[in-house]
C-alpha cells in the first residue's frame, strides 16, 4: 500500500514540473504548452544566463514543439 502511494505522490509531482526545456545560452527548444507557458519557460531559462526569450516557431502538431533564442 505504502509503494502505490509513492507512486501515486511521484506521478503527481511529475505532472507539476512544467515544460521540460532542452538547450544553452543562444536558446533551445521545448514542447509548445500554450503561448503564455510557453513563454514564461523559455524566459525562466534565458534568465539563468542574464538575456530574454524570443519565441521563434512553434510547430502545432500533436507533439507541438517551440524553439526561442535567448536575446
Amino acid at each position: 500500500m505504502k509503494s502505490g502511494i509513492v507512486i501515486a505522490i511521484a506521478l503527481l509531482a511529475a505532472g507539476c514540473a512544467g515544460p521540460k526545456v532542452s538547450g544553452n545560452a543562444q536558446g533551445g527548444i521545448m514542447g509548445s504548452y500554450g503561448p503564455e507557458k510557453t513563454f514564461k519557460a523559455a524566459q525562466a531559462h534565458c534568465q539563468k544566463y542574464g538575456k530574454d526569450a524570443k519565441i521563434t516557431q512553434v510547430v502545432p502538431d500533436a507533439e507541438g514543439s517551440a524553439t526561442f533564442s535567448c536575446v
